[in-house]
C-alpha cells in the first residue's frame, strides 16, 4: 500500500475613505473622529451567531485571519487611517503598513502588544470577542506560522520526512488548505496497488499561490514508487523520489495563480508496476480540518479480502483505532465518507485470509 499525505497548504482591499464631515462639524472632526448618532451604531455581537452579515460570519467561522480581517474592514466601512486613529485612542500604536500587511496575509500579529491590538481591533470593527484572535495559529519554530488547528508534519509521518522536505520548498504545501479530497485506490489480482486517483479541492491561504505539494509514501521502503504520473486541471512540476525511505513528493502546478481565498481543483493519478507486493491498507494523512474526505478502495474480483475496516489514528505514533467494519459490495469495492474530518490519519485496512 501507499501512505498518502494531504496538503494543507489564503488579497486585501483598503476600506473606502470616509466622506469629509460637513463644515459645521469639521472643527470637531479635526479634534478626533466623530461617532455617528447612537441609533446608527449596531450593538456589538457577542457570538458568531449574532453576526448579521453572512459573508463576514462565514469568514470568521471558516476563513483565515487575513480573509476575516478584510471582510470585517469592508463590513465596517472604515479606512485604515480611521482604524489606526481609533486604536490610538485606546492607547494602541499600530502602523498603517502593519495593518495593511495583516489584512493581506504578509505578516501576522505575534508579539504581546500586537495581540493586544487585535483584541482592541475586534471592538473597533464591531466583532465578537476573540473572533479574530481565534483564527491565529500557533507559532512555528523560526517564526513561521501554521494554520489554526493544523498538525505538524512530524506528527503525521516519521523522522525521515524532515530530510525529504529539506530537499523541496517546505512551505509550499502550507500555502493551501484542503476543502475536500476524494481518493480512488485500485488493487490488482495479486492484491498489489495498481492505481491511485486523487481529486483535490484547494483554497489558497496566501496570495500568489501557483503550486502545491502532494506527499506519497510506500508503506515499506522496498515497495515500488509510482512508474507513471498524470495530472488534470494543472501540470506536473518536479518529482522528488527517495527510494531509501519510500517517499515521493510531487510538485503540482495549478492552472492559474490564486490569491488568498480563491479555489482550484486538481486531479492526479499514480500508476504502479504490475509486479508489486500485496498491500493491506491505505490511509490519508491530514494536516488540517477537511470539509469532506471520501476513500473508495477497488478490489480485483479475483482477489477479495475476507474483512475490511475503517480506522483512524490521532497521529502517526498513536495506536490504530478501528472505527467500524466496511461492506464490500457487488462492485467489489468498499468506501468511507467523512465530513468535518479532523487532522490525523484516516484510512482503511483489510485481511486477505
Amino acid at each position: 500500500m501507499g501512505v498518502r499525505g494531504g496538503t494543507v497548504g489564503t488579497s486585501g482591499d483598503r476600506g473606502r475613505p470616509d466622506s469629509a464631515p460637513p463644515p459645521e462639524r469639521r472643527a470637531a472632526a479635526d479634534a478626533g473622529p466623530l461617532a455617528p448618532p447612537a441609533a446608527e451604531i449596531p450593538a456589538r455581537p457577542r457570538t458568531l451567531a449574532e453576526v448579521r452579515d453572512r459573508e463576514l460570519a462565514r469568514a470568521l467561522r471558516d476563513g483565515s485571519f487575513p480573509h476575516a480581517l478584510r471582510a470585517a474592514i469592508r463590513n465596517r466601512g472604515l479606512a485604515l487611517e480611521r482604524i489606526q486613529h481609533r486604536l490610538r485612542q485606546h492607547g494602541v500604536q499600530v502602523s498603517l503598513t502593519t495593518l495593511s500587511y495583516w489584512q493581506r496575509g504578509r505578516s501576522r500579529p505575534e508579539r504581546a502588544e500586537s495581540l493586544r491590538a487585535i483584541h482592541v481591533l475586534e471592538g473597533v470593527l464591531g466583532l465578537p470577542p476573540d473572533s479574530l484572535i481565534s483564527l491565529l495559529g500557533p507559532r512555528r519554530p523560526r517564526g513561521r506560522w501554521v494554520a489554526a488547528g493544523a498538525m505538524d508534519d512530524a506528527r503525521l509521518w516519521d523522522a525521515q520526512l524532515a530530510g525529504v522536505m529539506a530537499a523541496v520548498d517546505p512551505e509550499c504545501h502550507r500555502r493551501v488548505h484542503s476543502i475536500s479530497l476524494r481518493d480512488h485506490y485500485f488493487l490488482g489480482e495479486n492484491g498489489a496497488e495498481r492505481r491511485l486517483v486523487v481529486s483535490h479541492v484547494l483554497r489558497a491561504r496566501t496570495d500568489r499561490v501557483d503550486r502545491w505539494l502532494a506527499i506519497y509514501r510506500a508503506d515499506e521502503p522496498t515497495r515500488a514508487l509510482p512508474v507513471d504520473i498524470q495530472v488534470r486541471y494543472g501540470r506536473l512540476g518536479r518529482v522528488h523520489t527517495f527510494p531509501e525511505s519510500g517517499y515521493c513528493v510531487l510538485e503540482l502546478i495549478l492552472d492559474r495563480v490564486l490569491d488568498e481565498g480563491e479555489t482550484a481543483i486538481v486531479e492526479y493519478e499514480l500508476r504502479f508496476a504490475e509486479n508489486g507486493a500485496p498491500t493491506w491498507c491505505y490511509d490519508r494523512r491530514l494536516r488540517g480540518n477537511v470539509h469532506q474526505y471520501v476513500l473508495q478502495v477497488h478490489f480485483d474480483p479475483r482477489a477479495l479480502p475476507v474483512r475490511c475496516d475503517q480506522f483512524q489514528q490521532r497521529d502517526a505514533s498513536a495506536p490504530r483505532h478501528l472505527v467500524r467494519p466496511l461492506w464490500i459490495g457487488s462492485s467489489h469495492s468498499a468506501h468511507m465518507v467523512l465530513t468535518g474530518c479532523a487532522p490525523g490519519v484516516h484510512g482503511m485496512c483489510w485481511e486477505w485470509t
